[in-house]
């Protein structure tokens, strides 16, 4: 879709955060849970990937308010996070390492994620979407709680762990 409108830019961005989201849920979190090694990040992330579920379904409802059919456009900058989370598993040896390797990228995640949310709701306020704009700012504060989760067993245990295997390696 050529983008000519701010409307059009809207729904871009839109379909780019939807096609994130159905790509998170499908393999990009299952594959993170899997390679995962430490129980407690293999537990936030499985409840993570429950929210990413309602992710989703809240980017349904933000289309069906703005009178859409929901649907992706292919977005490769997400395309591009989720090689470096291939990258880090199949390079990184299983263990605190790779789980420390799997927070940042899950970091690197929830960042972008945060910018286009931060974004979408920006948009969708100037353009008087006011239900999308709280639907939207409900999956934003979610996924700065998923962050600051990843970051907090990073610091509390993961990070400590790894460090150690190194020097015992």
């Amino acid at each position: 879709m050529k983008v000519e409108s701010f409307r059009d830019l809207f729904e871009t961005e839109l379909r780019y955060a939807y096609d994130c989201e159905q790509k998170l849920v499908k393999k990009g979190l299952p594959t993170m849970i899997d390679a995962a090694n430490s129980p407690e990040l293999r537990q936030g992330l499985e409840q993570h990937l429950q929210e990413t579920r309602n992710h989703v379904a809240r980017l349904e409802r933000v289309f069906s308010i703005c009178g859409l059919q929901a649907k992706t456009d292919d977005n490769d900058v997400f395309d591009e996070i989720s090689s470096a989370v291939k990258d880090s598993i199949s390079e990184v040896e299983d263990g605190s390492l790779r789980d420390a390797a799997l927070i940042i990228n899950g970091n690197v995640v929830e960042h972008y994620e945060m910018a286009i949310y931060g974004s979408l709701i920006s948009f969708a306020r100037q353009l008087g979407l006011q239900d999308a704009v709280q639907l939207l700012q409900q999956t934003l504060q979610e996924e700065k709680a998923a962050d600051a989760k990843l970051t907090q067993l990073g610091e509390s245990t993961i990070n400590a762990s790894a460090a150690q295997e190194r020097r015992a390696a």
